[in-house]
């Protein structure tokens, strides 16, 4: 039977795109599959620091595997990183001698990425560099992390992909994956836009879906087993803190608080968990947890409203009878070499790490299939990284705000000027659709032309659209047009379109509605039932799986 594709990845989050990417740049025939949209689950609800691995510092070799992915991340996609630094204050004694062995570490490997050593500053100099700490700490540890912008990486990188000849089809849920006994592989998956069910034939198929991995390896009777890990964070409605902190929470392990675009990020709990992860939600204790916590260090924490919240599940490699901060974040291979061969399952890893385990496995895909590439994928840049850019000429040539161009050149690099020349040749769309981050009407026409998103929330996971502090309230009415405009919907889509994004920025509101978040809900609601009467239509909308829950 003549095969379809050489390989089937399955899974559009940072390391399938990442596999699907290797695999095209070395020739391979390519489909990747993803059920929802790029980076729609796991990756979508980490905090983006690609760190360099310093919090297992008893495995040196992740610590130098993910400094070294850093330096790589640093030539191929610039544009899409930041360089945060951060402070851990110290409040015991005790504490000094642990940032004793960290900054020891940390600074073996600082020229190699390009940061500076660990410094230990004075409680004055730490209040200096962050005013809202508290006055009672006795020390701070100063270093510095780079930050990715996980949602562009997975896009770019599954663009790039498709830019180098693979298949990149979303909304496409495989369903069955059947061995031809010597033939390759028939995977069978349900579009859930067209409504069809289609089937290929592959020789190898990589397993790339995170917490789903069991359920995807079982359809094809091959045993994967991952240790389920939850963890949630906490949006806040401004830029709390103006560096990063880093502090011990109640129960001795090491959370965080980001400044993240607009917001702030604070983060995040480890509990073992065997719910379904599509239904997961933080719960209270949690964002109590991380609130207690936090605010020992930073005591005007609760002044600030959180917007929203959000729970992802690592998929950690099984490795049991240990706390979970003992578990390795290093990552594994599986070759069903008995029962399913040419089936390849991933478990464990971090998002700096995608790149390499999309390096390892296409290795043993190649090794499979007896084709001899080499892997370059460190080398080539991503799409928008082949130059740097003026944003204060670019700026004034198309008359759009230094602001509104430095925006965007972070999420499209040098393609950014594509979408002012499409704001140029329609100067009506340079008006601001999503206020909070800015989001110009040109760059969603841009991002819905060029980026296949099929929803708003798609949209928002490549432009951010709707993610700031009014969580959509003001912006959705009219992204929704422009994307029904845009993709030839009806008007019964306009409403649906509406409904799902609401429920979806539900889903990480409900858990921690308090506070002036109570009034801003109000007002939400009133503006999309009182006034949109969005509650009374007639389209036949489906509630999805937590609506049930929340």
């Amino acid at each position: 039977m003549a095969d379809d594709y050489d390989v089937v990845v399955i899974g559009g989050g940072s390391t399938g795109t990442a596999v699907a990417r290797d695999c095209a740049m070395r020739g391979l025939e390519t489909l990747l599959l993803e059920r929802d949209d790029i980076a729609s689950a796991t990756v979508g609800t980490c905090a983006g620091m690609i760190s360099s691995g310093l919090k297992y510092m008893d495995e040196p070799e992740i610590v130098d595997m993910c400094s070294e992915e850093v330096v790589h991340f640093r030539r191929i996609a610039r544009h899409l990183i930041m360089k945060n630094p951060i402070l851990t204050p110290l409040m015991q004694m005790s504490d000094v001698s642990t940032g004793g062995n960290f900054a020891e570490e940390y600074s073996k490997r600082a020229e190699t990425r390009d940061v500076p050593p660990v410094l230990f500053l004075t409680p004055e100099d730490a209040l200096e560099i962050e005013p809202t700490l508290n006055p009672d700490i006795i020390a701070s540890i100063y270093f510095e992390e780079y930050f990715i912008s996980p949602f562009r990486l997975c896009l770019l990188q599954a663009i790039d992909a498709q830019r180098n000849g693979a298949s990149v089809r979303t909304y496409c849920e495989v369903h069955d994956i059947e061995n031809l006994d010597g033939d390759g592989n028939q995977v069978t998956f349900f579009d859930r836009v067209s409504r069809k069910t289609e089937s290929v034939v592959v020789d190898c198929v990589v397993n790339a879906t995170g917490p789903w991995a069991d359920e995807v390896a079982d359809m094809a009777s091959a045993n994967v087993e991952i240790r389920s890990n939850k963890g949630a964070h906490v949006i806040l409605d401004r830029r709390v803190v103006n560096v990063g902190i880093i502090a011990k929470a109640v129960d001795g392990r090491m959370i965080y608080l980001f400044p993240h675009e607009n917001t702030a990020l604070l983060g995040t709990t480890a509990l073992d968990t065997w719910e379904d992860p599509d239904k997961l939600v933080a719960s209270s204790d949690e964002i109590e947890y991380l609130l207690k916590s936090m605010e020992w260090v930073v005591p005007s924490i609760r002044e600030a409203r959180i917007i929203r919240t959000m729970e992802g599940v690592r998929p950690l490699v099984a490795d049991w009878k240990k706390p979970e901060d003992d578990v390795t974040r290093g990552y594994e291979i599986l070759a069903h070499e008995d029962g399913a061969p040419g089936i390849f399952s991933f478990v464990g890893g971090k998002l700096v790490m995608c790149r390499h385990m999309a390096e390892s496995v296409t290795d043993m895909v190649c090794e499979w299939l007896g084709v001899d590439k080499t892997c370059y994928t460190h080398m080539r840049p991503l799409p928008g990284m082949d130059g740097d850019l003026d944003v204060l000429a670019l700026s004034k040539k198309y008359g759009v705000s230094q602001h509104m161009v430095e925006r965007m050149r972070t999420r499209h690099g040098t393609e950014t000027e594509q979408v002012l020349e499409l704001a140029d040749a329609h100067p009506e769309w340079k008006t601001t659709v999503c206020t909070c981050e800015p989001v110009m009407e040109a760059e969603l026409r841009y991002s819905i032309q060029e980026e296949f998103p099929r929803s708003l929330n798609d949209l928002r996971r490549r432009v951010r659209l709707g993610t700031g502090p009014c969580q959509g309230t003001f912006c959705t009415y009219k992204a929704s047009a422009i994307l029904t405009k845009e993709l030839d919907w009806s008007g019964i889509d306009y409403q649906l379109e509406i409904m799902d994004y609401l429920a979806e920025r539900w889903k990480g509101k409900r858990p921690s509605l308090r506070g002036e978040q109570l009034s801003q809900e109000e007002l939400m609601q009133g503006i999309y039932s009182c006034v949109g009467n969005i509650d009374q239509s007639d389209a036949e909308y489906q509630r999805k799986p937590w609506e049930g829950i929340c």
